[in-house]
């Protein structure tokens, strides 16, 4: 009696998960993360008072580089946006036509965690929509990490999301590792962290939070004809 061949997939069979928040993942182009780089030294507001990281050094952005990473990154913030409207709503619906969709930006800063840092289990509270963009790595994470791989739960410098409790065959964590260049969009209500790591060098990081404003096109034609 072998319980494996109990099942045998047809091709009609299908698996759904209709449950939880989405996560979306892209990669940043290298003009994005030269210049986001580039400013990193920058006289820029301290923003770690508004920030529950135990990270020494967490900077504000200003409008121009705000503005740089809205450029690069707008279609795909609204991409997300419209998918995870449509699949809550399942075949229930899809965006209302009759309205235009603006990006309004909360804020935007720079993480710049070190060894022995790290960024406690926390949401992002005053928007509805957060993200992570990773720009550098220390010089020795990987050998770090390829150590810790080693251990039954890697996590050394990882972040993880985290949404429900854990239940049969089922999973209330995402762990991540990151790597230079990619980009998480995430529900700013979703609970996640950031492991520490111990190797010298910086972890460099980026978060924005934003919302998605709606106006109707008929506010915006009048607005438009009040400003000719």
């Amino acid at each position: 009696f072998n319980m494996v061949n109990i099942y045998k997939p047809t091709k009609d069979a299908e698996f759904f998960i209709p449950f939880g928040p989405v996560i979306g993942y892209c990669k940043l182009s290298d003009t994005l993360m030269k210049e986001l780089n580039s400013h990193i030294n920058d006289d820029l507001p301290d923003h770690s008072p508004y920030l529950v990281g135990k990270v020494k050094e967490e900077k504000r952005f200003t409008q121009e580089i705000t503005h740089k990473v809205i450029q690069e990154l707008q279609d795909f913030i609204f991409n997300y946006y419209r998918y995870t409207f449509e699949r809550a709503r399942m075949h229930g619906g899809s965006l209302d036509k009759n309205v235009d969709y603006g990006l309004n930006v909360i804020n935007g800063w720079f993480v710049r965690q070190y060894a022995g840092e790290y960024n406690p289990l926390h949401i992002h509270t005053n928007c509805s929509i957060s993200c992570v963009g990773y720009l550098s790595l220390p010089e020795g994470y990987e050998e770090e990490t390829k150590e810790d791989d080693k251990d039954h739960h890697p996590s050394h410098g990882h972040i993880q999301f985290t949404n429900g409790s854990p239940g049969w065959n089922e999973s209330s964590g995402f762990t991540v590792k990151p790597c230079v260049g990619d980009f998480y969009i995430f529900p700013a209500k979703m609970l996640h962290c950031v492991y520490p790591f111990y190797c010298k060098g910086e972890r460099r990081s980026f978060s924005v939070n934003m919302d998605i404003a709606q106006i109707s096109k008929e506010e915006v034609e009048k607005a438009l004809a009040k400003n000719k």
